[in-house]
C-alpha cells in the first residue's frame, strides 16, 4: 500500500504479532488465535474510557505463516479528532507500536531446557487465545513485529502484547495418585485460576467476576 493509498481509505496494514519471545518472556503462536471477535481499533488499550474518541477505528486480523497480521482503519477526522492525530503519528513514524489485547482460551506451557520455568531464559508459550481488540500504543514490546510500509516511509516498527508480568504455574504430565497430591493439584489449580483473573484484570479485558 502507497501513501497516498493510505490517505485515501485511512488504513495501516501491520504485523499484530509473530511468535518471538517478547519481554515478558512469552510467545504467542500463530496458529494459536482466535480471530472470531477482533473488530475494534483503541488507542492505548482505553476501551473502558468514558471518552468515545479512544476508539479510533476498526481492524480485521488474518493469519500469513507464523505471523499475525492486520490492518487499522481509522475513523476520520471530523467524527473523531484523535483519531485523525493517531493515524498522523502513524504515518509519520512518531507512533509505531500496535498491542493485541486477548483472553486466554486454554493453559499453555513454558519451554524445555534454558526455556524452562526458572531457565536462564525462561519462556511460557500461550495456549489458544481469543483476539478482542489492537490498539496502537507509544510502547512498544515485540522488536521484530513491523508494520507493512507506505511506500519508501517506514511505518509501525514494533508492537506490544498487552500482558501482565506474573509467575504461572507449570501443568505436570504426571496423574497424581494419592490424595496429598489430589489436594496438592486442586490448590494449584485454585492459584492458576486466580493467576489467570488477575492478568485479565490487569490488561483490562474484563471478566463478570473480576
Amino acid at each position: 500500500m502507497n501513501r497516498k493509498e493510505a490517505e485515501k481509505t485511512r488504513t495501516v496494514q501491520f504485523v499484530f504479532s509473530d511468535e518471538t519471545r517478547d519481554t515478558y518472556g512469552t510467545v504467542l503462536s500463530a496458529d494459536k488465535w482466535d480471530l472470531n471477535k477482533i473488530g475494534v481499533a483503541f488507542y492505548n488499550h482505553n476501551g473502558r474510557s468514558s471518552d468515545p474518541d479512544q476508539t479510533i477505528g476498526t481492524a480485521r486480523a488474518w493469519i500469513e505463516g507464523k505471523k499475525l497480521m492486520g490492518e487499522i482503519r481509522f475513523e476520520a477526522e471530523d467524527l473523531n479528532p484523535l483519531a485523525d492525530k493517531v493515524f498522523r503519528k502513524v504515518l509519520a513514524g512518531t507512533l509505531r507500536g500496535v498491542s493485541v489485547g486477548f483472553m486466554p482460551l486454554e493453559r499453555g506451557k513454558f519451554g524445555e531446557g534454558d526455556e524452562a520455568l526458572g531457565g536462564k531464559n525462561e519462556t511460557y508459550y500461550f495456549g489458544r487465545c481469543e483476539l478482542l481488540e489492537i490498539s496502537v500504543t507509544p510502547l512498544p514490546a515485540n522488536k521484530n513485529a513491523l508494520a507493512r510500509s507506505i511506500g519508501t516511509d517506514p511505518i509501525g516498527e514494533t508492537m506490544e502484547r498487552m500482558s501482565a508480568d506474573g509467575d504461572i504455574c507449570m501443568i505436570e504430565d504426571q496423574e497424581p495418585d494419592t490424595n496429598a497430591d489430589n489436594d496438592q493439584k486442586e490448590r494449584d489449580a485454585d492459584k492458576d485460576r486466580a493467576l489467570a483473573l488477575d492478568l485479565m484484570c490487569r490488561t483490562a479485558i474484563t471478566m463478570s467476576n473480576c
